[in-house]
């Protein structure tokens, strides 16, 4: 059922159409109806006349119209713009019975389109009053294009005529062009492909088209230019996207002459130079444009001749009254030659063409990035600008024309300037590491700025400099040099107009030294490893870093002199750092003794004025060195410490300090006047320091020991010769509130101190100071300061510790101070003190004259009282510099408590009361290696009266008491535990030897006992060797002979006397006590023991002699011992 259906449908249709063509056949057939109706659809689509001489409709084998010898016109003159010899269209049947032309394919036989603008910019291709219905219609146009399945040009040609662009009618001529377009309505494209084939002089030129075009969208605003709405203007209402066509494909061209190209579209006159053929290769794309049309080359390939350029190129605004275009390329290396052949010169600018031949400017060129842009308007609009690299290059710089070749680099051409950068070659003498130039092409010509940097040896650079440099110092300078080795790196910037004879010009430049070393007059030795940089600039010079070495030394400079015969220095900075004894020779005078500075310097000098007499101001930095001023200052290496000065140079080996501060951390001690030094030396100075503080002062100045106080000093000195002990110093100098600290003895405190220098003396007026409880007052005078001071004057004291006058150690302070004196000064001294105390030995009254010369500390006339009697003496103290001192000692003391006595030893003797008479002279050195001990020599009576000797298990007596068991067996009658034993005199001759104290005589006269000894005492070993012989005396005798220890050694008619011997040996503060048995001596005493009991003989029958001195005295044969037993020790 459902095909009987389909075959009816199709009867139908075949029947409705036979009758419709069978009403309408007159009307289809008739010949001059349809060339009236094909016009007429031309026509409405065109816009234009068309003439046709001759239409014809075809039905079999497929509908068809051929026109012959069609002539389209231009809208506003008969001139004919497109004309062809036959085009065969291939109608569709449906459109054509709504009475529409519409083609489906499309064959166009000999073409010829002739595209002309007129003088007003007008392109007869286009409908200048009505640009937006010009598109519309080329769109609706397109449109039925592409309902054109396939079309074909055969043997066409178009012609294009300009004669709105200066220098007259242009003219182009595209013969053999041939093209074919297949569409695909259902991609909405087209493929295409134009052909060009043209014969000429040069042999045949091909152009060719193949791409693509395709309906894409945009939006409306790209349709045309609209003027910009009003600020109040409501906004436009939003576009919607529209359809246009735009081209894509691929343009191929060979050997096409350059020349007719440049003759079109560049400006005129075409360069003579300007030749050759062009090939050419790249992506095209065509497009509407915001006005008219745009197409852009990608991926672009030309070979010009011998040159090869890629890149792209764009022309924006195709059939509008301003086309543009311009071409971004790059091209392989060529000469200059065939890059301008290509490229003209003039095009880049009118004037860089006569510098190219006046500056000789040759060499090899490869475009890195370029672009040749251009505008179809009035006047010229070419140019070029981008970035071009050269090779092997030369030319003729400077103002003498200095030839330059090999050179290398970038060259930027800019709108209005060429730029070259990071260039290298060689200039003259100068190898260029790195060079820039500028040609900025103005309207009074060319004017270059040119910078080079390289590399040249430092005799070409003296050369050089003493041509282009104009100051006079400096060329002096030049003018003294010899010997100049090393290498230089300058850096030279000339400018100027290149059209103008002369006009370049030297502006400055820099000037790097790398290891120059040089001879010249000024300097004390050569100069070796100069480095650093030389700005030249405005006539003068200017040093910026520059260092070198003159021996050890290192010298910097850093500043600039002016130009001209009226030079002055500009921050002129010279900087020296090195051994201090090679900165030192820069003085030009020996006012510095040798030795003064040690180790490193940083002294800096600025100078200003005129160079002829420069004002001077500068400072030495001795933080890094050693000062040493014999007794005033002894700097350590790191101690921070600044000298400044100023001053003038009058001449070259003359120079007046006006001013020298010392500058420390938190002080600043100036000197003002005039100090000349040079050939002659002079001085006429002011020292002025106002209130100082001592305990801001380093430690490294001399302070005698000072750690607080203020100090203030007002001094003017006069001299005419380096030799300081020469120079009249007057002035005053004052000390308050001082605290010095002495080593061994404290804090001198309240120090007062203030003293007038008057010529070569001075007087103290009074120096007062406390030391601990004492204090002192002294005036004096001085005469003779400057060769050997003589002092004489007068010490007082109400309290005076004797302690602190005597010299502790080796090297103390006082000794110090002793020794100066002895050694350099002629000292005379009275002193006294109302109160004095030695230790714990207290004087009253006491008086001495002090005598200090040659050598020799003399203390004599010493008196006083003590505490119960007097003391007198003498001290005699040899001061050998550096060396160990010699003493002699004279004592004459009555009335001193023996406790007093014992505590001035360093034993640990206690317990001992009583009264001393001493009666003396001891001597002794430092010279033995064991210490002073050792050298002790003298003799010494002492005498102690009414006293007692305490109990000590150490003491040697008590050993002994404790022996003969005497506590035990007088008890009851003496307590000798608690009350000592009594002593009425101890007396004794003590003779010194190397150290070694003996005795022959020590007699201890007791109530109870009678004890002697005999012996030696090393104080150098501390041992002690002594025989004591004891006896009972007295009241208590017939009872302590009861004691078995004590013999008899007396026999005959006395009966003999009761004796006990013992022996002491050992340190002195617990010798060993041995008992000495009668036994022992059968055979008699002898060595100490006999000296012992003999004194022990004569002081106990002494008195009984001169009582009874009849009396019959029976000889006594020998000694007779009756021995006992030795009873244990309580």
């Amino acid at each position: 059922m459902s095909r009987l259906r389909l075959f009816l449908v199709i009867v139908l249709t075949l029947a409705v159409g036979v009758g419709t063509f069978l009403l309408f056949s007159n009307t289809l057939i008739g010949e001059d109806y349809l060339k009236e109706f094909v016009l007429q659809q031309l026509e409405e689509s065109l816009g234009r006349k068309i003439e046709v001489h001759r239409a014809k409709f075809v039905i079999f084998p497929r509908i068809r119209v051929e026109l012959t010898q069609v002539a389209i016109h231009d809208p506003n003159s008969d001139e004919v713009v497109f004309s062809a010899k036959r085009i065969d269209l291939v109608l569709r049947l449906l459109p054509l019975l709504r009475k529409q032309v519409v083609g489906k394919r499309l064959l166009v036989e000999d073409p010829v389109l002739t595209i002309h603008r007129n003088e007003a910019g007008h392109w007869n291709i286009l409908d200048n009053a009505n640009q937006a219905a010009t598109d519309q219609r080329t769109l609706d146009m397109m449109t039925r294009v592409f309902m054109i399945r396939q079309a074909t040009v055969v043997n066409g040609s178009i012609t294009v005529v300009d004669e709105a662009r200066p220098g007259g009618t242009r003219t182009l001529k595209l013969d053999r062009v041939e093209g074919g377009m297949m569409i695909r309505p259902e991609r909405a494209m087209a493929d295409v492909h134009l052909s060009v084939a043209q014969t000429g002089q040069d042999g045949l030129s091909a152009v060719s088209l193949v791409g693509q075009i395709k309906r894409v969208e945009r939006s409306d605003a790209l349709t045309a230019e609209e003027p910009a709405a009003p600020a109040s203007a409501e906004p436009p209402p939003v576009s919607t996207p529209t359809s246009v066509f735009q081209f894509e494909g691929q343009v191929d061209a060979a050997n096409v002459v350059l020349r007719d190209v440049a003759d079109f579209f560049g400006p005129r006159p075409v360069p003579e130079q300007l030749d050759g053929m062009v090939d050419l290769q790249g992506q095209v794309r065509i497009m509407p444009g915001l006005t008219g049309y745009d197409a852009v080359l990608s991926s672009m390939t030309a070979r010009l001749n011998q040159l090869t350029l890629t890149g792209k190129a764009n022309l924006a605004g195709l059939l509008t009254a301003q086309p543009t275009f311009a071409v971004t390329f790059n091209s392989s290396l060529v000469t200059l030659k065939e890059l301008l052949n290509t490229i003209p010169a003039q095009w880049i600018h009118p004037q860089l063409p006569a510098v190219l031949a006046e500056r000789q400017i040759d060499g090899k060129v490869q475009v890195v990035n370029a672009s040749l842009t251009g505008s179809a308007t009035s006047g010229p609009q070419l140019s070029v600008t981008g970035e071009f690299r050269i090779q092997e290059g030369q030319a003729l710089l400077g103002e003498d024309h200095v030839p330059t070749k090999d050179l290398a680099g970038v060259i930027v051409v800019e709108t209005g300037r060429v730029r070259a950068a990071n260039f290298t070659g060689r200039y003259g003498a100068i190898q260029i590491t790195e060079g820039k130039a500028t040609v900025s092409f103005l309207e009074a010509g060319p004017w270059l700025e040119l910078e080079i940097t390289g590399s040249m040896a430092a005799t070409d650079l003296v050369q050089l400099l003493a041509k282009t440099v104009k100051a006079e110092g400096f060329v002096h300078l030049l003018a003294g040099l010899r010997d100049v080795e090393g290498t230089a790196l300058p850096t030279f910037r000339l400018v100027g107009p290149l059209n103008e004879p002369g006009g370049i010009t030297f502006a400055g430049g820099e000037i790097a030294a790398r290891y120059i070393s040089l001879t010249h007059p000024s300097l004390p030795e050569r100069l070796t490893a100069l480095q650093g940089k030389f700005v030249l600039a405005d006539g003068g010079t200017r040093f910026e870093q520059v260092t070198g070495h003159l021996g050890d030394t290192i010298l910097q400079v850093q500043g600039g002199l002016s130009g001209g015969p009226a030079s002055v220095f500009q921050e002129f900075v010279v900087r020296a750092n090195g051994d201090a004894g090679h900165i030192m020779r820069f003085v030009p005078a020996k006012v510095i003794p040798v030795g003064m500075f040690e180790g490193l310097l940083s002294a800096a000098v600025q100078l200003s004025g005129a160079t002829t007499a420069p004002h001077v101001r500068g400072n030495v930095v001795l933080t890094e060195s050693k000062v040493v001023v014999p007794n005033a200052i002894e700097k350590p290496i790191g101690a921070p410490a600044i000298l400044e000065f100023e001053g003038n140079l009058t001449r070259a080996s003359i120079a007046t300090v006006t001013r020298v501060e010392l500058v420390l951390p938190s002080v600043r001690i100036p000197v003002k006047g005039a100090i000349q030094i040079g050939d002659k030396f002079s001085i006429d100075a002011t020292l002025a320091t106002g209130e100082l503080s001592l305990s801001g002062l380093p430690e490294w100045i001399a302070k005698g020991g000072f750690e607080a106080g203020n100090v203030e000093v007002s001094l003017d000195v006069k001299g005419k010769d380096t030799d300081w002990k020469t120079w009249k110093t007057t002035g005053w100098m004052a000390v308050t509130n001082g605290l010095v600290l002495v080593k061994g003895a404290g804090h001198i405190d309240d120090l007062y101190a203030r003293v007038k220098l008057v010529r070569n003396g001075a007087e103290v007026k009074r120096l007062s100071f406390k030391v601990q409880d004492s204090d002192l007052a002294l005036e004096a005078t001085v005469r003779n300061w400057p060769s050997k001071p003589v002092i004489t004057g007068k010490i007082e004291s109400n309290q005076l510790d004797l302690d602190l006058v005597i010299p502790k150690g080796e090297r103390s302070p006082m000794r110090e101070l002793l020794e100066t004196l002895a050694s350099s000064s002629q000292v005379t001294m009275t002193a006294s003190a109302a109160r004095a105390h030695y230790r714990h030995l207290k004087f009253g009254g006491l008086t001495a004259r002090i005598t200090i010369q040659d050598g020799v500390l003399d203390i004599d006339r010493i008196g006083g009282d003590s505490t119960n009697g007097q003391v007198a003496g003498r001290v005699v103290v040899q001061l050998p510099a550096k060396a160990p001192a010699e003493t002699e000692v004279s004592l004459r003391a009555t009335g001193v408590a023996v406790e007093d006595l014992l505590r001035l030893t360093h034993a640990d003797i206690q317990g001992v009361s009583g009264q001393v008479r001493l009666n003396g002279t001891i001597r002794g050195h430092g010279r033995n290696p064991h210490g002073v001990y050792p050298s002790l020599n003298g003799k010494t009576e002492v005498l102690l009266e009414n006293g007692r000797i305490l109990k000590a298990k150490e003491r040697a007596i008590w050993k002994i008491l404790s022996i003969l068991n005497l506590p035990a067996v007088l008890q009851g009658k003496v307590d000798l535990e608690k009350e000592g034993l009594p002593y009425n005199r101890i007396s004794a001759t003590v003779a010194i030897q190397n150290g070694s104290f003996q005795t022959e005589n020590l007699v201890v006269d007791s109530p109870i006992l009678k004890i002697t000894a005999a012996g030696n005492y090393d104080l150098p070993t501390d041992q002690l060797d002594m025989v004591v012989a004891v006896s009972p005396f007295g009241s208590y005798a017939t009872f302590l002979k009861t004691i078995p220890l004590f013999g008899r050694i007396f026999a005959g008619d006395r009966k003999g006397m009761a004796t006990a011997i013992f022996s002491m040996k050992g340190a002195v503060e617990d010798p060993e006590v041995t008992y000495l048995p009668m036994k022992s001596f059968t055979a008699g005493l002898s060595g100490l023991a006999q000296l012992a009991v003999d004194v022990l003989k004569n002081t106990l029958t002494l008195p009984m002699d001169l009582m009874t001195p009849n009396e019959d005295k029976p000889a006594t044969p020998e000694l007779e011992f009756v021995p006992e037993t030795v009873p244990a020790t309580p």
